[in-house]
């Protein structure tokens, strides 16, 4: 198919997957490989111009520069299983169109969204009966071969014996100059597909010269083969010769045109001659493993190396390649790697080279692998023990895994035990030294000095430049960020958001690296009112979130959707997404998860008028005094968490008298610290407690002073998520304004944002509804326009007098008016009542 792509115009490219490439750094770097030769060929610079690019919309676009058709080739998805790899090629496959083709080759039917491509006729799914040569393509097939002299009684034989198998007709065409295999078409012979192949490959092999047969036996067990390698495995010269000989000859052997003088067997041909040379000379098997271990490290091929080392049983050579590519593996966000390589190594291995435990510790707690890293943490407490000069490299990755597992406390004392300044680190130790400064800014943002968190964050990417981390890199940003947010400098973090997708080295990592920067990304997106990007951001997001991410990144990135989801009228998503996130707690021993989750419940819960049921939820969160140590707040509950949604609920359920002393508290405090997010979201809860108590001024001035702090910022969301009272607030808020209020332009932008007519609000009387009226209290309002007493009232609607009076407090309030007189006034205004 490639080469009738070629014939066609088509500029080609071909992909071999296998079971590393369910990295998805890893996968995303092959790519980059695939197209480069192609925009080699075309004279085509990769642009710059990648802000809120997925990676398939980005390997889209490079495709488009090429400006014709196109043929992509993907061999051996089967091997791909990665939800976020294959959640990639989904959406790389849902974009495509013309004039790019792209072709699968799979064992397996692969989860990508095929179905309803078939359906749309944008996909054409080939079976391998499909693919099976027709009577009249087999006979061309032998037809082209003329110095065989097929009779057509032989063709139909070899049709009806392999069924059109393309495979198993090669095999004929190169087995047939055997007279053994020649004379067995006379005969009606029933095989079973394996059967025929080996006994036709046994046969082509035996055709070949003696040489050739030791040639192909002894290479048959590497990975791909060159001219200097082989040379290396069988003490001689001339492989490469021989290799291209081969392949010219047809054999199942095919150059790798992504690599330059390298080939490969066709997985049938090797797997028949590796069964060879292990019958004949298992040791021989084994020797040819070790030298391809070596050579291929002494090229620093060290994927190809490890693989080699463990089959020939060199464990401890496996262990000390691994170490060395890991310093390479780790900082470019290749975990998955580092964790396939690290399962293939006795545990003991490990253990005995702390620079590798340390290593591995890394990969092992970014990916949040619970299990595994037990026997790797008692490791590590034995090492800083035993081993006095790796005791910081050993703090920092403890204290990565005490954030893992949400040990704040732990995570506090081993961070003070880390010298960061002064230090002129290289390699995997300058890694180590910008994930320690940006463990230590996540903490100085927790403890509310955000001074030293951006000193902190300032020094991670320096020392992240210096180690070439894009995965450090991707952390420093998303916490500056989050530091600017918490202070209500929102715009100025969607601008560094803007900044680091456009880094061309965080670009080409669609893994762990930038998950943490979509998680924060998505939020400020969504504060900014911005809801399509933050979904659009979080759907090319979520699986490696899923995977990766620590807990105050999920944290952020579901409640964010499922308030997304809400707003657009999808609450059973809301729902779904809630319900993904605390299976994600359970999975991964997060409680604190679980209370966020639960109070964002209750908050939705008490903005759709449920209180009883916001209640109950709120009386099963296990609310932990000591999480944090006291006065701390993670930024996934800055804004939120357990002192919020306390407060909120208490509000709601008629306490707001006793809610307000505890919250002027709070914004007190969030005030002196410069908790700007958090001040505002107070101040609005204190805005709708006052105006629960009739305190329209003072709810009034609250809210005016939440206005100017987020319009500073650029706040739009903070003031729609608290539901319809605090709406009702602002549309009176509105109204009093005058000419030249600095509020003006931000309170059209929220008004806008609730879907507030412009034009309606502007006519509108001073006088607005901020709470439904309901059927009692518009009976009693209209009486009350009627001039009928207090007494009169409480008879004709057969309450007590109190109760009437209960009832006009509240109609008082709803109206914002203070006496029975305002209330007849602007209900005439309002059309209320005649």
């Amino acid at each position: 198919v490639q080469v009738l792509g070629r014939e066609r115009g088509w500029r080609c490219a071909w992909f071999t997957a296998d079971v590393s490439d369910n990295d998805l750094r890893r996968f995303s770097m092959h790519l980059d490989a695939m197209l480069g030769p192609l925009e080699s060929e075309a004279e085509i610079q990769t642009s710059g111009d990648t802000d809120l690019q997925s990676g398939p919309e980005r390997f889209l676009a490079r495709l488009s520069a090429l400006n014709g058709p196109v043929a992509l080739f993907f061999d051996d998805v089967q091997f791909l299983r990665s939800k976020a790899v294959l959640a990639f090629l989904k959406e790389l496959i849902a974009q495509i169109s013309e004039p790019l083709r792209i072709f699968l080759a799979s064992r397996s039917v692969p989860d990508i969204g095929l179905a309803r491509l078939v359906v749309n006729q944008q996909a054409l799914v080939l079976r391998a009966d499909d693919l099976c040569f027709s009577a009249e393509e087999v006979t061309q097939f032998f037809g082209a071969a003329t110095e065989l002299a097929m009779r057509r009684d032989e063709i139909d034989r070899i049709y009806a014996q392999t069924e059109g198998w393309p495979a198993a007709l090669q095999l004929f065409r190169l087995s047939l100059a055997s007279p053994q295999v020649r004379a067995g078409l006379q005969v009606d012979a029933v095989q079973r597909p394996r059967a025929l192949a080996d006994y036709l490959a046994d046969n082509v092999i035996a055709l070949q010269p003696a040489q050739t047969q030791a040639f192909l036996r002894r290479t048959a067990f590497l990975t791909r083969l060159s001219g200097p390698l082989c040379d290396h495995i069988l003490e001689c010269s001339g492989s490469q010769a021989t290799l291209q000989r081969l392949e010219r000859s047809g054999l199942f052997i095919r150059s790798l045109d992504t690599e330059p003088g390298w080939f490969r067997y066709h997985a049938l041909f090797a797997s028949l001659l590796q069964e060879q040379l292990g019958e004949q000379d298992p040791a021989a098997a084994v020797e040819v493993h070790r030298k391809a271990a070596r050579w291929f490290g002494e090229q620093s091929l060290f994927e190809d190396a490890i693989f080699h080392a463990v089959e020939a049983d060199e464990y401890g050579l496996a262990a000390e390649i691994l170490d060395a590519w890991s310093s390479r593996l780790i900082p470019a966000a290749q975990l998955m790697t580092v964790e396939r390589w690290y399962e293939m190594l006795p545990l003991g291995e490990v253990q005995s080279r702390p620079d590798l435990l340390v290593k591995v510790a890394w990969a092992l707690s970014f990916l949040r692998r619970h299990q595994k890293l037990k026997p790797i943490r008692a490791a590590l407490d034995r090492l800083t023990q035993a081993e006095p000069q790796m005791q910081t490299n050993a703090a920092i990755v403890q204290g990565m895994l005490a954030v893992v597992n949400d040990d704040i406390h732990r995570c506090v004392r081993l961070s003070r035990s880390i010298q960061l300044h002064g230090k002129s680190p290289q390699g995997f130790e300058a890694f180590e030294l910008g994930a320690a400064a940006n463990l230590s800014g996540y903490l100085d943002i927790a403890a509310g000095d955000f001074e030293a968190a951006r000193e902190h964050l300032v020094l991670a990417r320096a020392y992240g430049e210096v180690g070439s981390s894009s995965f450090s890199l991707g952390y420093s940003i998303s916490m500056n960020a989050m530091n600017l947010i918490v202070q209500g400098q929102l715009d100025e973090a969607l601008a560094r958001f803007r900044q680091g997708h456009a880094n061309h080295r965080l670009n080409q990592d669609d893994s762990l690296a930038t998950a943490s920067l979509a998680a924060c990304h998505l939020q400020a997106l969504y504060e900014s009112n911005d809801l399509a990007a933050a979904e659009k951001l979080f759907n090319r997001a979520r699986a490696v979130i899923e995977e990766c991410a620590l807990l105050d990144y999920v944290a952020v990135a579901f409640v964010t959707i499922a308030r997304i989801y809400d707003d657009t009228d999808r609450s059973t998503l809301a729902t779904e997404a809630l319900d993904d996130a605390e299976n994600l707690a359970y999975a991964n021993l997060w409680p604190r998860l679980v209370r966020i989750l639960a109070w964002e419940r209750v908050r939705r819960c008490l903005v759709q008028g449920r209180v009883e049921r916001a209640r109950v939820i709120a009386s099963r969160i296990n609310v932990e005094e000591d999480a944090l140590p006291a006065g701390w707040l993670t930024f996934a509950e800055d804004a939120e968490g357990d002192v919020i949604g306390g407060l909120r609920l208490a509000i709601h359920s008629g306490e707001a008298k006793s809610a307000l002393p505890d919250l002027g508290r709070e914004i007190a405090a969030a005030e002196q610290q410069g908790r700007v997010r958090r001040q505002m979201r107070l101040l609005l809860l204190e805005a709708v407690a006052q105006h629960a108590l009739g305190a329209d001024k003072a709810a009034l001035q609250s809210l005016n002073k939440a206005l100017h702090l987020g319009a500073d910022g650029g706040y739009v969301r903070a003031f729609l998520d608290e539901g319809p009272k605090l709406l009702g607030l602002m549309q009176a808020a509105y109204q009093a304004l005058t000419a030249e209020s600095p509020l003006q332009a931000h309170l059209d932008k929220l008004l806008d944002a609730a879907g507030i007519d412009r034009q309606a609000r502007a006519a509108a009387s001073r006088f607005q509804v901020l709470e439904p009226l309901t059927e009692r209290e518009k009976t009693i309002l209209i009486m009350l326009a009627q001039g009928v007493s207090n007494e009169e009232l409480a008879r004709q609607v057969f309450v007590s007098k109190n109760t009437i009076k209960f009832h006009l407090k509240n109609i008082y309030s709803k109206l914002a008016v203070r006496s029975r007189l305002q209330a007849i006034n602007a209900a005439r205004q309002m059309g209320l009542v005649p």
